[in-house]
């Protein structure tokens, strides 16, 4: 049987072999194996589902602190300030409403930047 390889691969292959001490052709061999083999690829399969698993079991446990920490500060915020009378109510609003807007626009502006506070935080490995 011939095959062709890249070259680039071609070197990989020859520098793993020698590194193991073993013909080039018995490390083609079980690389090739281990690919065919329904097991191999099943267990793959499975190395790659357990770290997309634990990837969102952290998705959901940042997602119920998240929750939390917003509970708490409505919460505390409800405490810290009492409701406002009518008339600094409707002034209240009309600030709150361009305030908002200048928020949003913030915001947009962070994501489309791709800043944001995950990124500070994330410790995932890429699944492969």
């Amino acid at each position: 049987m011939t095959v062709y390889l890249d070259p680039k691969v071609y070197d990989q292959l020859r520098a793993y072999a020698s590194s193991r001490r073993q013909p080039l052709s018995i490390m083609a061999e079980s690389a090739i194996a281990a690919f065919v083999d329904p097991e191999q690829r099943e267990m793959a399969m499975v190395r790659k589902l357990g770290a997309i698993e634990r990837q969102l079991e952290r998705c959901r446990r940042d997602a119920n602190i998240s929750l939390e920490a917003f509970m708490v500060y409505v919460w505390l915020w409800l405490g810290a300030n009492p409701p406002l009378p009518e008339q600094a109510a409707l002034a209240a609003r009309a600030s709150t409403t361009k305030r908002y807007d200048q928020f949003m626009e913030t915001l947009g502006q962070r994501l489309a930047k791709g800043e944001g506070a995950q990124s500070r935080f994330t410790t995932d490995p890429p699944v492969r």
